[in-house]
């Protein structure tokens, strides 16, 4: 009963246009194909679709070091996903974490089996900043896909040290400089695992995934995959 009472007053809306959906929908007919989910061909390392069938890897990945194992996206960051995430990340709509955990299981969840993930760990906010948010959003979309996969969240593993101006108005370089003592580790949890994910909203050049798996992988955490819902298409 309280579950029915819970839905009429909660329902669940199309991410893309809002409409309310039928029951065991999570998106319209209409809006479906508004929304880009990434097939390959995809960077080998950061999962970025490419453009060129016949490269491995796109320009960043080239030219950078990264720190995490592999990384993958869900959607490709264009047209109505940006408007989707700029309304899950700033505008209050966390039931769309559950939208995207949906996904991401149905497109990787043989990845997730195969990397052995024994936690799924989001890319912690800046505490001040979360509360004046009031949440953070790849807490949101972590926790959805636990309860999607069934692999535990650990939200205490990795800690928010310092406040970071936004990424998207930095350079490569000075993302990398920005980032720098800006996460710290619970080195007693850490040292449970051997395999984790990594998850956070948007993916730009891979900073971000980069500073949280290079103080893990000094914790002990030998293996880091990561997971983001977007990313946008090599340059």
């Amino acid at each position: 009963m309280l579950g029915r009472v819970i839905e009429w007053m909660y329902p669940t809306v199309c991410p893309v246009c809002r409409k309310v959906l039928g029951k065991g929908k999570i998106i319209c007919d209409t809006c479906k194909d508004e929304l880009h989910i990434i097939n390959e061909p995809r960077c080998a390392k950061c999962g970025k679709p490419l453009t060129d069938s016949g490269k491995t890897y796109c320009n960043d990945c080239k030219k950078m070091k990264h720190y995490y194992d592999r990384a993958r996206s869900v959607f490709e960051y264009t047209g109505e996903m940006k408007i989707v995430l700029y309304r899950f990340k700033y505008g209050n709509s966390r039931d769309y974490g559950k939208f995207f955990a949906k996904v991401a299981k149905d497109v990787l969840e043989n990845k997730l089996k195969e990397w052995n993930v024994q936690a799924i760990i989001p890319v912690p906010m800046y505490k001040d900043k979360e509360i004046k948010r009031g949440y953070n959003q790849a807490e949101v979309f972590g926790r959805a896909l636990s309860k999607e996969t069934g692999i535990a969240l650990d939200d205490k593993c990795i800690i928010r040290k310092k406040s970071t101006v936004p990424q998207k108005k930095l350079s490569n370089e000075m993302r990398k400089i920005n980032l720098q003592k800006a996460f710290g580790v619970d080195r007693k949890i850490c040292s449970e695992y051997k395999t984790v994910l990594l998850v956070d909203d948007i993916y730009t050049t891979g900073s971000t995934f980069d500073a949280c798996a290079k103080v893990l992988k000094v914790a002990g955490v030998e293996k880091v995959y990561c997971l983001s819902v977007a990313v946008g298409r090599d340059g």
